[in-house]
């Protein structure tokens, strides 16, 4: 069957999509005709549960899973990640774009460890998932994103470009995979176009590690006074995968966090 929307007939891989983004970038990929491809890392049942949503996969569209444990051995990891794009496209025959959400989860203990409390074990296990991941999934699918002309969005964060105080284990990856941006898309230029989006001040899972009054102050860092919603990443996710001139770029989606704004909380701007 055949699908409307600007990946009818085209498929579109998601690592981390059992994950707070990936919902919404899965039904934002359906909506516009893509056959799917789900990577999970432990929660299959997750995975499932989102693949048989009808809310977000419509009925009839197809849809592949694959289980990758990305923070597994050295020896271990690039074989399973290879091994799960193949049995990817052995069901789905095809790669047009791969979203690398695929992070290491935001636990309050993790999340809030101060500098004197991140370990080398934190910065290796958040570098294992969320670049090295990156970058093997791009490894193994580039043969056919070539093929098909195809793009790949890479998740980084505004902290890179502007720092936290908080999630100190986290962006130093994210920066990393910033620069993992600009060494893809040269990589793989012409065929493969790679982008990255760098979102800040989002509501999802890790809002669970904040208090109420550090909740307040991160709404309060955006131009827009509000917290993004998932959906709104997935929607600019989905323009940087299909702009077909927009290659070796990543795009802040932060409120306007970054550059802070000179007016102070609750001050009034000038219409």
């Amino acid at each position: 069957m055949t699908w409307p929307g600007r990946y009818a007939g085209k498929t579109v891989i998601v690592t981390g999509a059992s994950g707070d983004l990936g919902r919404a970038v899965v039904a934002a990929f359906a909506a516009e005709g893509a056959a799917l491809g789900l990577v999970y890392g432990k929660n299959r049942a997750a995975a499932e549960a989102l693949a048989a949503d009808p809310a977000v996969v419509p009925s009839g569209r197809a849809v592949a899973l694959a289980g990758v444990d990305l923070a597994a051995s050295h020896a271990k990891v690039g074989k399973s990640v290879h091994a799960a794009c193949a049995s990817l496209l052995e069901t789905l025959g095809r790669c047009d774009t791969l979203v690398a959400l695929a992070g290491l989860p935001a636990t309050p203990a993790l999340w809030q460890k101060s500098l004197p409390e991140v370990t080398a074990e934190d910065l290796h296990a958040a570098f294992a998932v969320d670049t090295v991941g990156t970058f093997l999934f791009a490894q193994a699918l580039a043969p056919t994103l070539a093929a098909a002309r195809g793009s790949i969005v890479v998740m980084s964060s505004s902290a890179a470009f502007y720092g936290d105080v908080l999630g100190l284990a986290f962006a130093p990856a994210k920066s990393a995979n910033a620069g993992l941006v600009k060494l893809l898309a040269r990589v793989l230029a012409p065929d493969v176009r790679v982008n990255g989006i760098a979102p800040g001040g989002i509501a999802t899972g890790w809002l669970a590690t904040l208090d109420d009054a550090q909740r307040a102050h991160a709404a309060e860092q955006t131009l827009v006074g509000r917290l993004g919603a998932p959906a709104e990443v997935a929607q600019a996710i989905l323009e940087l995968a299909t702009n077909g001139y927009l290659n070796g770029q990543v795009v802040p989606l932060d409120g306007g966090i970054f550059p802070r704004s000179a007016h102070p909380s609750g001050a009034k701007r000038a219409p």
